[in-house]
């Protein structure tokens, strides 16, 4: 299924309703067969940029293409209906017409399009051989799995030839289990298929397994954006820190600042790590490292604590522990090595790992 080469481009968007600004000047690009993961918490925007681009919202301000062609522009005055803009739609509830055969679901749009019986045929066939439902071409919805259900919501995305799918947190109604086995599939097609798609999802383990980009929406605004490794080993704010990954936190003031490092001090604790953002000395500050970055250590030494171990917790492929120190609580992987008195456990938090961010103005007093 070969797709037109064609870059997806939002400059500047706004939109809002009423006094409430939803989108505040958010820019992107999606690069033809480029997977581009919209991320954020509820509220965030991310559904609202998704639908702006399908034109199922009006922005206020800003302009959208697709290769040479407008969708959207605010100064121009030009706002492409729906139904012109020709993006392949994925819906959270897969929109499937319930009394209509999958076959009949898929090729309900190009009928409306008046593309001729035999076209029709071709491109559903197609497009179900694609997805792996051949077989089930004379099913009703209610027949099929919330997997196979998913998968004709995406065939009928596909079967337009689209330059850009969009996609609204497209797993969402799927059980955990399946969920898993779904963005892998769903990964593979992308690839294979040299797909272009944006996605929505609130899922950060979701957005990095499926995408080559992630968009990082907080407030309207985009927070980050890079490659799925870039926001998770690096960075560049408190918000991304602690939205990607699971994590420790531990909060204090610092003490001194030396080769892009900060010593980071707490009620009977002091650690080293690495600077991000204008720090400087007498600074509340916050420190984080990710879960699998924080160890066991067998004694006291360089950047440990001293905790007390709490419970641990038995997680299939590893097991997880919980330890106190003072009010704060710590997760770890791994099993503990308690000291000679009982429960007392060391953690190390390696400099490199342990990223300290400056505490917003606000809370810095």
């Amino acid at each position: 299924m070969n797709k037109p080469a064609s870059k997806l481009v939002v400059d500047d968007l706004h939109l809002q309703y009423g006094s409430n600004k939803i989108l505040e000047g958010v820019s992107m690009t999606l690069n033809p067969g480029e997977v581009v993961a919209l991320l954020g918490a509820s509220g965030s925007g991310k559904t609202t940029l998704l639908r702006s681009v399908a034109g199922l919202e009006q922005p206020s301000q800003g302009r959208i293409t697709i290769g040479d062609t407008v969708l959207y522009d605010g100064a121009a005055g030009v706002d492409m209906p729906v139904e012109k803009r020709n993006l392949g739609l994925v819906f959270q509830s897969y929109a499937l017409w319930p009394h209509r055969s999958v076959f009949d679901n898929i090729a309900y749009g190009l009928r409306l399009r008046g593309i001729p019986a035999s076209e029709i045929e071709n491109r559903v066939h197609q497009a179900l051989t694609n997805l792996g439902l051949g077989t089930l071409a004379a099913r009703l919805p209610h027949q099929l799995s919330g997997g196979q259900q998913q998968r004709v919501a995406i065939a009928r995305a596909l079967v337009y030839n689209p330059p850009v799918v969009l996609m609204d947190e497209p797993l969402s109604n799927l059980d955990a289990k399946l969920r898993e086995e779904a963005r892998a599939w769903l990964r593979e097609l992308i690839v294979r298929l040299g797909l272009s798609a944006l996605v929505v999802t609130h899922d950060q383990t979701e957005a990095m397994a499926m995408s080559d980009k992630i968009l990082l929406l907080n407030a309207g605004r985009i927070e980050q954006q890079g490659t799925p490794e870039d926001l998770y080993n690096r960075p560049q704010t408190q918000f991304t820190a602690e939205f990607m990954g699971s994590n420790n936190q531990l909060s204090g003031r610092v003490r001194d600042m030396a080769d892009g490092r900060a010593l980071l001090e707490g009620e009977g604790w002091r650690l080293w790590g690495a600077a991000r953002g204008a720090l400087k000395t007498g600074d509340a500050a916050t420190g984080i490292i990710r879960l699998e970055r924080t160890r066991i250590a067998t004694a006291a030494g360089e950047n440990r604590l001293r905790t007390e171990l709490v419970t641990g917790m038995f997680l299939g492929d590893r097991k997880e522990n919980l330890f106190k120190l003072g009010a704060a609580r710590l997760r770890c992987y791994g099993t503990p090595v308690p000291d000679a008195g009982g429960s007392d456990c060391y953690l190390e938090l390696p400099q490199d790992d342990f990223w300290v961010f400056a505490a917003p103005a606000a809370s810095a007093a």
